[in-house]
């Protein structure tokens, strides 16, 4: 697997306290030699090339977590989600807090609890407390040729996307592209919100990953391994009409398979695209199988494709 990808999976970076996954990305930033800022909501933000045409990428660093509530008497912590997520798909799974103290997590029909070993609430409190976080935790695996299994996939998958695209798009002249790695995506998007409003792109692209096919839902037309995936329309957004024809161009000339989803999801397009007087809004998706738990799974090749067609608007006016 990756190095970077590796590095970006074992950040910490749980909505609202992305810190580490921060530094993983300024540090890579600056080995490439490229100029960065941060702006008041914690965002991350790159611009390459110059234009009147003014696209905004973006991918949200944080992940779903968990937030103590309660310390028991016996040592059990309470713990509520911060992100959505369903219950089931994390029980059992082992969890890191910020200091670095690992647990297990397990569910109830109406509570979390972690177990860390405590005997008692006066040992626990030693390590754990009330308002402190934790993270998903687990081995990062190979399998088949060309899978990898891993918690918190989503959405670092799409944080390594534009870093690859950083250093390997080629910019043509009359184009801005805004690479905005943003805050609080899991809690509602807030972060990339407040980057459109500064940026004010004509156009928006989220980068992230879309449930795709396995035993337990097999209810899906998105396979692992079979391309990228538009979001035509989700809970939040329809996939404006100008971005569907442009991905859909970049891909035909990079020779990329498409796939398409409708669903019930929600993704950061959801604000961006209510913007001053409206930004052109649609999502590009990796195939993730077994999303938002401590086995996430996808394709490299599906990675790959996505970077393949997304280089292609560095030539935009080329796909218009």
């Amino acid at each position: 697997m990756d190095k970077l990808l590796i590095k970006l999976i074992n950040s910490f970076g749980i909505s609202g306290r992305e810190y580490e996954v921060k530094r993983v990305i300024k540090d890579y930033l600056n080995n490439i030699d490229q100029s960065v800022y941060e702006d008041g909501m914690g965002n991350v933000i790159l611009k390459l090339g110059s234009g009147e045409i003014k696209i905004m990428l973006c991918s949200h660093m944080d992940s779903v977590g968990f937030i103590v509530n309660h310390v028991d008497d016996n040592g059990m912590i309470r713990v509520s989600s911060i992100g959505h997520f369903n219950k089931e798909d994390i029980s059992h799974s082992f969890i890191r807090f910020e200091n670095g103290t690992l647990g297990k997590i397990y569910t109830s029909s109406k509570d979390m609890f972690v177990d860390i070993g405590a005997k008692e609430k006066e040992e626990a409190l030693k390590k754990v407390k009330e308002g402190d976080i934790a993270s998903l935790v687990g081995p990062y695996l190979n399998a088949g040729d060309n899978n990898v299994i891993s918690p918190l996939l989503h959405n670092k998958v799409g944080c390594y996307i534009l870093l690859r695209l950083i250093e390997e798009i080629e910019m043509k002249d009359g184009v801005e592209i805004s690479f905005v790695f943003s805050s609080q995506g899991e809690v509602g998007g807030i972060g990339a919100r407040a980057a459109a409003s500064d940026i004010k792109p004509d156009y928006c692209i989220v980068v992230g990953t879309d449930k795709a096919k396995n035993s337990e839902k097999p209810d899906t037309n998105i396979n692992m391994g079979e391309g990228p995936v538009l979001k035509i329309m989700d809970n939040s957004l329809i996939m404006h009409r100008d971005i569907k024809n442009i991905l859909e161009n970049a891909a035909k000339k990079a020779n990329v398979n498409l796939q398409y989803s409708i669903n019930t999801d929600r993704s950061e397009g959801e604000l961006v695209h209510k913007q001053g007087i409206g930004i052109r809004t649609g999502e590009i998706a990796i195939p993730c199988r077994y999303k938002y738990s401590a086995s996430e799974m996808i394709s490299i090749d599906d990675v790959e494709d996505t970077i393949k067609v997304l280089k292609h608007l560095g030539n935009f006016s080329s796909l218009l």
